[in-house]
This record gives structure tokens, C-alpha cells and sequence, in this order.
């Protein structure tokens, strides 16, 4: 591949692999005279996708939204971009002290009440009942079975999470769809968003709860900040709604790093999942629609 982009980019001084992720994408950082760039690359020409970071860009762009700009874009398979650097918020929150983080935060807050405001028709994709079941199966398929006692009540596990989608209503809000801290960086005293090109229709509270229950972040005792500076920001919170949307999202991600570490060998995501099932183990609905051996350790 680093052959493939030195014949494709001029003047390269040097190329290093970056950012493992989940997705089948490869990033590069690229190293000229005086400046660096990033390469997004796809396995192959992939035009469908290249279309929808553009488009998103500009949706993004046209509502105040920090996001990477675009410098080329190569054989429909790679996007040259601007870098926005190493530091991402989860690497910042963690080395911040409280009076940072809170100005962190209120940044976050001004890109949720932003994305809210984006019209439901700059998308069409949609996150909806059909494609939240899909994910608890896909959650009960790559997580619980391989990694749960489970095996006597996968019915009953089943059952008890699709009624959780179920009761997830408001499904008419724009989304990020995965806006978590290892998808944004602070550049130029900012934060910017990446990886936004999914974005799609979802749950009301889908972008919150994805940063407020974050995998790779435990907001902790800042979490209720978070809350009141929506609040106070008329962003109307239905609570049990959150909650609802919290495990869900979280069960998503568990199924996602089950698929991760045991399918593709990507031991990354190992580090993130306790701290994921935490989170629904301590949901204030967890009672009502799950049961604390369910996450024992086979």
C-alpha cells in the first residue's frame, strides 16, 4: 500500500501507518517539505463511499461543524485530507484537569445541539427498528455466546432486548451515528469530527448516549455536566428514553468488539469491553431487561 501511494502522491519525504480501526479503511499519514497530510485508502475503487464523505463534509461544513478538509481525491479509492493531528479526545479528556474538561465539553455539547438542528433529509439512510434488531442478534451472535454464560436462556436474552427496541421511540433525529471520543480531535483549539460518513436517521438521544456511555471514555463524575449544559441549552433530555438508547447502543458495541476480537483477531477493542458492560450493568434499566449473570465469563 505504501508503495501504491508513493506512485499516486508527489514529493513524499515519508509514510507511516496509523489509526487501527474497525472498518475495512487503512489511514496514512504523509510527510512533505514542511506539512503533513492523511490518506484515507479503501481496499479498492469505492466510489459509493467516496461520494458520501464528500457529501457529508458539506453537510457538516454548512452547519458550523469542525470536520477534516479535503485536499484530493485519488482513483476513487483514497482521500487525501487535512491532519488534524494525534491528539484525540480520548487522549485529551484523560490528561485534562476538570476545568478543561469542562470546556471540552461545552464544545461537545455545541456539536450535539448543532447536529440536532441538521434536517432529516440530508440522509437517507436510517437506523431503525429493523436495523437495531439486526445489531442485538449480532450482539447475541459475536458477544454472548462467545463470551457469556448464556447458553440455557439465549431466548429469553433475546426477547428481553428486542423489547428494548421496542420501546426506543423518536426515531426522527440526524446522527453522527458514531460519535464517540476516538472520532474526535482537538485541533486548533477545537474539536473536530471524523468518520462521519455513516451518518444516518436515528434515536433522538443516539449521539448523546454514544458519547456519554462511551466505550473508550468514562466521562465519570463529569457525565451530569455534560447533562446540564444540554439542559440548560433547552435540549430536552427524556431520561428513560436515554437509558433505553444507552443499553442499546452499548449492547451494539459489544457485538462489534466480539466480532472484532474473535473474528478478525483485532485485540484492540479487548481493553474497551468491560468497561462497556459496566455501563449497562449500572443503566438504571438494566433490572427491568437484563440479569447480572448474563455477563459472567464462560
Amino acid at each position: 500500500m505504501k508503495k501504491y501511494l508513493e506512485k499516486k502522491i508527489k514529493n513524499i519525504k515519508k509514510i507511516e501507518k496509523i489509526r487501527k480501526e474497525a472498518s475495512n479503511r487503512s489511514f496514512f499519514r504523509i510527510y512533505k517539505d514542511n506539512y503533513t497530510l492523511v490518506a484515507m485508502v479503501y481496499p479498492e475503487e469505492n466510489r459509493d463511499e467516496i461520494s458520501k464523505v464528500i457529501k457529508f463534509r458539506s453537510v457538516y461544513t454548512d452547519n458550523r461543524i469542525n470536520v477534516p478538509e479535503i485536499k484530493d481525491i485519488i482513483d476513487n479509492r483514497i482521500i487525501i485530507q487535512e491532519d488534524l493531528g494525534c491528539l484525540s479526545l480520548q487522549k485529551l479528556f484523560l490528561k485534562s484537569n476538570v476545568s478543561r474538561k469542562k470546556e471540552i465539553l461545552n464544545q461537545v455539547c455545541e456539536i450535539l445541539l448543532k447536529l440536532k438542528q441538521i434536517p432529516i433529509d440530508k440522509t437517507k439512510s436510517i437506523l431503525d427498528a429493523k436495523r437495531m434488531l439486526w445489531e442485538v442478534d449480532f450482539f447475541i451472535k459475536h458477544f454472548a455466546l462467545k463470551f457469556c454464560s448464556i447458553s440455557k436462556d439465549v431466548e429469553q436474552v433475546k426477547n428481553n432486548l428486542y423489547s428494548i427496541v421496542d420501546k426506543i421511540i423518536g426515531i426522527n433525529t440526524f446522527a453522527h451515528r458514531d460519535f464517540h471520543s476516538r472520532n474526535m480531535f482537538y485541533y486548533k483549539d477545537r474539536v473536530f469530527l471524523v468518520d462521519f460518513q455513516d451518518s444516518l436517521i436515528g434515536p433522538q438521544y443516539y449521539d448523546l448516549v454514544s458519547f456519554a456511555f462511551d466505550s473508550y471514555l468514562d466521562l465519570k463524575s463529569m457525565r451530569k455536566y455534560l447533562f446540564d449544559i444540554l439542559l440548560k441549552n433547552k435540549f430536552e433530555i427524556n431520561f428513560e428514553q436515554l437509558y433505553l438508547t444507552a443499553i442499546q447502543r452499548n449492547i451494539k458495541a459489544l457485538g462489534t468488539f466480539g466480532y472484532q476480537i474473535k473474528i478478525k483477531n483485532n485485540f484492540i477493542y479487548k481493553k474497551y469491553v468491560n468497561r462497556t458492560i459496566n455501563y449497562i450493568i449500572n443503566n438504571k434499566l438494566f433490572p427491568e431487561f437484563l440479569y447480572l449473570s448474563l455477563f459472567k465469563k464462560k
